[in-house]
């Protein structure tokens, strides 16, 4: 470290430190004190505001749910060993791990959705104000007193951090890495690009403004169409479980009374005779709980283009099939 290499000189030689010296302490004490501040940044957001920490990083969410799961599971397991109710604990264990990161996934998707349709336009008014004579941190300042949904606090604080000097470009860049989505990172690299190329900013800022509401509007119709798979496959899967539901109401108890009929008959060695409509009960719960997780997944992906988001679709169709073979059969 220049410091400690800077005092020991200077304590064998006894002589006063020069401005350069101090220059290069001052650098490096500068240096200590913004690493310091770096460390353990998310751990002190948490702690600052743990919702919104949470609804930026959902997937630190599990950190949370995975031991309230745990515990959950272990209360149960030890209250319910042996007995058919053990199906429900393990259902509301993965039930309890998924459930607050689906609703923070949730949250975070319609946040940098909403995000994405102010972001066109955010860029249009400042390109106005740059016609009429305003530079970029007075026409972001002049912005940020305005209503934007969910983007303003961003705006907010891109404005307060051109106050302190900090360039356009670097706090755009810098938004885009908050939120980095598709949309915001690629309007964010034309801009950048273009202004590094030359020309006027506001024309630059008028054809970012035009592609991010393109590729939003394409992205907003092929959401829509593929709602068109998301409904079959909710569509499928109540069809299932009404043809699991009949099988296990009515095939199953002709099955045990067939099997009753061929242990009287002498034949409680065959397989008729050795049936047991619980067990089979409990397989068909277990066949609907698994169709209604995993469709909830594929739905996700093909309705929202992220497995994650389809954790909500998850809880939803394992409730159903759970609530159908305990309340209803």
């Amino acid at each position: 470290m220049k410091i400690l290499d800077i005092f020991q000189r200077k304590l064998g030689s006894k002589e006063l430190l020069t401005e350069e010296e101090l220059s290069i302490i001052e650098d490096d004490l500068i240096d200590l004190k913004m690493e310091e501040a770096t460390k353990n940044v998310l751990v002190k957001d948490f702690f600052k505001d743990p919702l919104k920490t949470l609804s930026i990083n959902p997937e630190y969410t599990f950190v949370l749910s995975i031991p309230l799961a745990l515990a959950f599971f272990a209360i149960g397991m030890a209250a319910t060993w042996g007995t058919p109710i053990i199906d429900d604990v393990i259902i509301f264990t993965v039930l309890i791990a998924i459930t607050p990161p689906s609703i923070a996934f949730h949250k975070k998707y319609k946040r940098t959705s909403t995000i994405e349709e102010y972001l066109p336009t955010f860029l249009r008014d400042i390109s106005e104000m740059s016609r009429a004579g305003l530079t970029l941190p007075n026409a972001v300042n002049t912005i940020a007193k305005g209503e934007y949904g969910a983007l303003t606090k961003e705006v907010q604080g891109m404005d307060s951090a051109m106050s302190w000097g900090v360039s356009f470009e670097d706090s755009l860049r810098s938004f885009a890495v908050r939120i980095s989505t598709p949309i915001i990172v690629r309007s964010v690299s034309l801009i950048t690009q273009a202004s590094r190329a030359g020309g006027r900013v506001s024309s630059v800022l008028e054809a970012a403004a035009r592609d991010a509401r393109e590729v939003k509007l394409l992205e907003q119709e092929r959401r829509g169409n593929m709602m068109v798979y998301v409904v079959i496959i909710y569509m499928s899967f109540f069809v299932f479980l009404f043809v699991i539901a009949m099988l296990t109401s009515a095939f199953v108890p002709t099955m045990a009374e067939a099997g009753k009929a061929a242990s009287a008959a002498g034949a409680g060695n065959q397989f008729i005779g050795s049936f047991d409509p619980a067990h089979y009960t409990r397989l068909m719960l277990h066949t609907a709980v698994i169709q209604g997780f995993m469709s909830g997944l594929v739905a996700g992906q093909m309705g929202e283009g992220s497995v994650s988001l389809g954790l909500k679709h998850s809880i939803i169709l394992t409730l159903i099939a759970w609530f159908v073979f305990t309340f209803l059969i």
